[in-house]
């Protein structure tokens, strides 16, 4: 069987990740990994890969856990901490969704009148309905309304 070394969607490997892989081994599966055998490592950092790339680790400090003691230890110390960029914002969600609801603001500026469109509307149902009637060989009657000149229309 080929195994392929598993790789992070950021590009990292075992070696990149090792702190996180192995605080994750001790917290989360309660494993030493200093007893375990290299394939049976190779399947848990297969597990945590997994995990990762699709965000599905029950702990911040299993992505990042350099930034995570930064942030302890400066929570120790009473610092005052901004807020993580990642967090989620379910007010932002809410705005995002009724701004796209909200009409778009529609072009007042016509060059005609509701009258003349409604003509306008008119003759081209009655040029598509004498085309119609000339495709299946109906006589079209001159009075129609609609001016059908033979050398214009004529196919």
């Amino acid at each position: 069987m080929l195994f392929l070394n598993p790789l992070l969607t950021d590009g990292h490997s075992l070696y990149n990740k090792e702190q996180e892989f192995r605080s994750w081994l001790v917290e989360e599966r309660k494993i030493n990994p200093e007893t375990i055998s290299k394939d049976q490592t190779k399947k848990e950092f297969a597990r945590f890969v997994e995990d990762y790339n699709t965000a599905t680790l029950p702990h911040e400090k299993f992505y990042h856990m350099e930034q995570y003691e930064r942030r302890m230890t400066a929570l120790r110390a009473g610092e005052y901490l901004p807020p993580a960029d990642d967090s989620y914002d379910p007010a932002a969600d809410m705005r995002a969704l009724a701004s796209s609801h909200k009409r778009r603001p529609v072009e007042q500026d016509t060059y005609m009148s509701k009258d003349q469109l409604m003509e306008l509307r008119r003759v081209q149902n009655e040029r598509i309905e004498a085309g119609k009637m000339k495709l299946l060989g109906m006589d079209i009657k001159h009075n129609m309304g609609v001016r059908m000149d033979g050398s214009m229309f004529d196919g």
